[in-house]
């Protein structure tokens, strides 16, 4: 398992597990009895929450990077025509623009199509091709 933090995130990590530390030293030195099994419940569910924090970042991340990768394969077929096939169903006519996480196609009637990149399921290229 990976964890990607930044040195903000682990400052404010360890802040909070010093405030959690620092009320059971208290009540211990009142009381001179510490309640272990808090003590662990309360860390457990801390480093929970910090994990479902840290890998919902993560997946922002992993699917920002996937769609630049995307955007950057479908940017030499700008202009070309092009058959794409999506949940909702096929769509062919020339790619005329490719956004962030977008395509524009013109459909042969004229009709304009922004697809989803996140949305292909394939991809061809259509109409006559010639080799270089």
């Amino acid at each position: 398992m990976k964890i990607v933090g930044n040195e903000r995130e682990l400052k404010e990590y360890f802040d909070g597990l010093a405030r959690l530390l620092q009320p059971s030293a208290a009540r211990q030195a009142a009381s001179d009895t510490l309640d272990v099994s808090a003590l662990i419940a309360e860390l457990r569910q801390t480093i929970r929450e910090e994990l479902a924090l840290i890998g919902a970042e993560g997946q922002r991340n992993i699917g920002s990077y996937s769609l630049n990768k995307l955007k950057q394969v479908f940017e030499p077929y700008a202009g070309k025509p092009a058959e794409l096939l999506t949940p909702a169903g096929t769509v062919e006519g020339t790619i005329l623009k490719v956004g962030s996480d977008y395509l524009i196609v013109r459909e042969h009637g004229g009709t304009s199509v922004m697809v989803p990149l996140e949305q292909l399921v394939s991809f061809q290229l259509t109409g006559k091709q010639v080799e270089r």
